[in-house]
């Protein structure tokens, strides 16, 4: 059985130094071969082709930003890493990429030249600890590291807003320390920020200030978290670090839900125990539903290990692989249609014309820099509810009392009749 061999790296530090304990639950799991998707892949292709724009002139992005869009036009037809660059591709990453870096550094003073590229860094203090940056940048003031971040799914930041202060994205720190260990002349008399550029999500662009004392307070607490996860029962805590982590399925603060489900019992149909005012059944659901909650990602993430392993050779006792069916689709939309009209198809019966999405609609708005009227899009009214959480800024809904009136609307209304 292989294991892991690296304790720490950029995607992995957010976990680490909230879970500890997840070090030694992958510990427990055999090696698996990555499979990289579909969204990984897109990702690794954009950043070849930023990291070749980086290097085309002496200066990298220190040249006239409509230079490097032009530059980057002239790569269209060439092959990056996996596809071969399209125009769809300069439209949704490659230039809003662009764009949203000369918007960074004109914010800090312009005048940027690029310091290095895919820089292979090594985390101070820490061995086997390696990492690689995307894109360090200087200028009289300030040093700059920069993430790329290619996905439209899940918004990365470089920096996170929280009530208790701001947070630093561990992974971005990870990548800063490391380069600071690596290059230590270019930090030398200069102040420092790290920027998260996601071109194809809302909000393209995060960044923040950060100080030597930072980094420095960073390192510290990889290092006690190493020191932790090293150790006797190291701690387990659940939470957002937990989405990607593989040893969910089997970590024990995921399982526990699955063993207070089954302590809950059975119990009357909602239906019926709606009729009891003792509250008694509502506790129950509420208990049930919050373990309901924390159950469906577990359920979710076994389903994924599943796959997974029986796609790498594995073997579980009682599932197998099949080959997905899909859904059938019309050939050549041509020839579809002319055999269609000489079958005696109408046109309505072949043909349907239908208005966009309100997300293509809305790409197209921003493109043409104009906005949809808000009378256009409207909700139709709804008696249906959902559940939210109590705290929910939502009006409040009383179907007891909704209830209540319409028993005594009925009850008069029989009297009536």
């Amino acid at each position: 059985m292989t294991k892991h061999s690296t304790i720490i790296g950029g995607s992995t530090a957010d976990r680490l130094l909230n879970c500890p304990g997840s070090f030694q639950q992958l510990q427990l799991m055999p090696e698996q071969i990555e499979v990289p998707s579909e969204y990984a892949n897109y990702g690794s292709a954009m950043h070849a082709v930023m990291d070749k724009l980086a290097v085309l002139y002496a200066g990298g992005f220190s040249a006239p930003k409509e230079m490097v869009r032009q530059t980057a036009s002239e790569l269209l037809g060439e092959t990056f890493y996996d596809r071969v660059l399209e125009q769809h591709h300069l439209t949704d990453s490659i230039f809003p990429a662009i764009d949203t870096l000369y918007e960074l550094m004109s914010e800090y003073g312009g005048g940027f030249t690029v310091v290095a590229n895919e820089l292979r860094v090594k985390f101070p203090g820490v061995p086997g600890a390696f990492g690689t940056s995307d894109l360090l940048i200087s200028n009289k003031k300030f040093v700059v590291l920069i993430d790329w971040k290619f996905g439209q799914g899940i918004p990365v930041k470089a920096v996170y807003r929280e009530p208790e202060g701001d947070r630093v994205n561990p992974q971005i720190l990870y990548y800063f320390a490391g380069a600071m260990a690596e290059l230590p002349k270019v930090f030398e008399k200069k102040r420092y920020a790290v920027a998260i550029i996601q071109p194809r999500t809302e909000e393209k662009l995060t960044h923040t200030i950060i100080t030597r004392a930072e980094v420095e307070y960073f390192i510290e607490d990889v290092e006690r978290a190493i020191m932790l996860a090293l150790g006797k029962n190291p701690p387990l805590q659940v939470g957002d670090h937990c989405r990607w982590c593989p040893a969910r399925p089997h970590c024990p603060e995921h399982t526990k839900p699955l063993f207070a489900l089954s302590d809950l019992g059975l119990t009357a149909p909602a239906l019926q125990a709606s009729v009891s005012d003792d509250g008694s059944y509502g506790e129950f659901l509420s208990k049930a539903k919050y373990l309901a909650d924390l159950v469906a990602p577990y359920v979710k993430q076994v389903n994924e290990q599943v796959h997974t392993y029986l796609e790498n050779g594995g073997t579980v006792p009682g599932w197998r692989l099949k080959q997905k069916q899909k859904l059938r689709q019309w050939v050549d939309e041509q020839e579809v249609s002319n055999t269609l009209y000489q079958l005696g198809f109408q046109k309505d019966e072949i043909w349907q014309t239908k208005l966009q999405t309100f997300a293509v609609a809305e790409k197209a708005a921003k493109r043409l820099k104009v906005k949809i009227p808000e009378h256009l899009r409207v909700a139709p009214p709804s008696d249906e509810t959902v559940v939210v959480p109590s705290d929910d800024p939502s009006p409040v809904i009383d179907r007891a009392e909704a209830t209540k009136e319409f028993a005594a609307a009925l009850k008069q209304l029989r009297h009536e009749q």
